[in-house]
């Protein structure tokens, strides 16, 4: 009986959920090593690839309904994650969240942050990596059950928020490492510009000696 129930520890889709669990942990652990649009491509790639593993994750159930696995995430570690992950996201870590519970008091949307979503979500797949890792069955498959869990109820709703977020700040070109013309850029290349030589003036001369060549006549 205990064999069939912690088997869905040695199950391949609960491999390869620890596996990018596992990878995702250890990447916002290195949030200070990396420049921010380096961080957003790979959080936007990681993110939906760890909720794809959690959603299929195989059913089971705790073999022990009264304790609870270990945890090792303190409040340190978690602040740590959220305070690196505030510093490099700046400005665009905030955003703003309709899928709350709150919302069913409020008229507005709520202020949310990008680094708190990931650090809720750190916190979850750390403690779980942390009690896996010990080796013992019993264990590996309660906080595994759990995992999913809270998958459903919570960090998987935190997941996707993130991601909404960091896809609204990757391609809707407000990442400042990602601007490669700005409006000072454009403005200095305008052929408006008095001192490059060409006036407004030259441009409707310009546009008047079109008309000589007959295009003029295409019009009327």
């Amino acid at each position: 009986m205990e064999n069939k129930s912690t088997s869905i520890i040695f199950d391949k889709n609960t491999v390869e959920f620890v596996t990018v669990a596992a990878e995702f942990c250890g990447f916002l652990e290195r949030t200070t090593e990396v420049k921010r649009s380096d961080f957003i491509d790979k959080a936007l790639k990681l993110l939906p690839l760890l909720y794809l593993k959690a959603s299929l994750l195989p059913k089971g159930g705790r073999v022990d309904e009264f304790d609870e696995p270990e945890t090792f995430v303190t409040e340190g570690d978690y602040e740590r994650i959220r305070g690196s992950v505030a510093a490099l996201m700046g400005e665009l870590d905030d955003y703003l969240d309709v899928f709350l519970d709150d919302m069913a008091f409020s008229d507005t949307p709520i202020r949310q942050t990008i680094s708190e979503n990931l650090a809720d979500i750190y916190q979850v797949l750390k403690d779980f990596i942390c009690v896996y890792q010990l080796g013992l069955d019993k264990t590996m498959n309660d906080a595994l059950v759990i995992c999913e869990e809270r998958f459903a109820e919570y960090w998987g709703q935190c997941l996707v928020n993130a991601m909404r977020a960091l896809h609204d700040v990757r391609y809707s070109r407000r990442e400042d490492d990602d601007k490669e013309v700005g409006e000072d850029d454009l403005y200095t290349s305008s052929p408006l510009r008095n001192d490059v030589g060409v006036t407004e003036e030259d441009l409707y001369e310009g546009l008047d000696a079109g008309d000589d060549d007959g295009y003029g006549d295409r019009w009327e």
